[in-house]
């Protein structure tokens, strides 16, 4: 089932065990690389004094009126979890980011997000249209490039706008120009972001051999590496 972020940012949370309220759901701090939520920011009151973090697989159930988990001694603090507080420093947001089609035009901002209530995983955005903000559109997780900072980047295929897809719209010589800058520009941060970081698991070749060892660093040789064998995006999804 689907929940809308505004429908969870702001629900008591519940501990089972204690049959209390332990805080209220402040926000939700997304994994890009996976496009799900991975923990649930837990307020007490004071913004960020003594805030804590609820690993999103610890929730029980996601209510009309609460969340509810197990106990509270399964919130830790920022602090405590590296994982929480390095997504939290990278600083993304899905809400009022632009989107970017991989084209390179700018097609909105969104303004809300649909999330797997059993796995957390990302189904959906809604965005307002740049040409008309009073229209919203809806773009399905299966068409997101990357979560960024800065943008949100959204592939183009053909269909019609009632299945769910982005229409392509008919290009000319300067917008195909636009397309092969704006990918590459993305592409390049995308690069950057990932040097010095490990692979999780190992990737494989075409013929199932192993062509980058799990623990290895990304380096610019590895990235190359991995880009030619057509492994670049999955190399990318398993870099922490």
């Amino acid at each position: 089932m689907m929940k809308k972020s505004q429908d969870i940012i702001g629900l008591p949370v519940f501990s089972i065990i204690d049959g209390r309220k332990i805080g209220q759901v402040k926000d939700m701090v997304i994994n890009p690389e996976e496009g799900k939520v991975d923990f649930i920011l837990v307020s007490n009151g004071s913004w960020y004094v003594g805030a804590r973090v609820l690993p999103y697989k610890a929730v029980m159930g996601i209510g009309e009126h609460a969340v509810t988990t197990e106990s509270e001694n399964l919130l830790t603090t920022i602090n405590e979890t590296v994982n929480a507080n390095d997504l939290l420093e990278r600083n993304i947001e899905i809400k009022g980011n632009r989107v970017l089609t991989n084209k390179g035009n700018l097609i909105g901002v969104v303004s809300e997000y649909g999330v797997d209530e059993d796995t957390g995983n990302i189904c959906n955005l809604e965005y307002k249209t740049a040409d008309d903000e009073s229209k919203i559109e809806i773009i399905e997780a299966d068409n997101v490039l990357t979560y960024g900072e800065d943008v949100i980047v959204v592939k183009m295929k053909n269909g019609n706008s009632n299945d769910g897809s982005i229409d392509v719209i008919h290009e000319d010589a300067a917008s195909s120009a636009q397309e092969t800058e704006g990918a590459a520009y993305f592409k390049q941060r995308q690069r950057q972001y990932l040097i010095g970081k490990k692979l999780t698991q190992d990737i494989k070749g075409s013929e199932g051999n192993i062509l980058i060892a799990e623990g290895t660093v990304i380096t610019e040789e590895i990235l190359d590496l991995a880009d030619n064998n057509n492994r670049f995006l999955e190399l990318s999804q398993c870099a922490r």
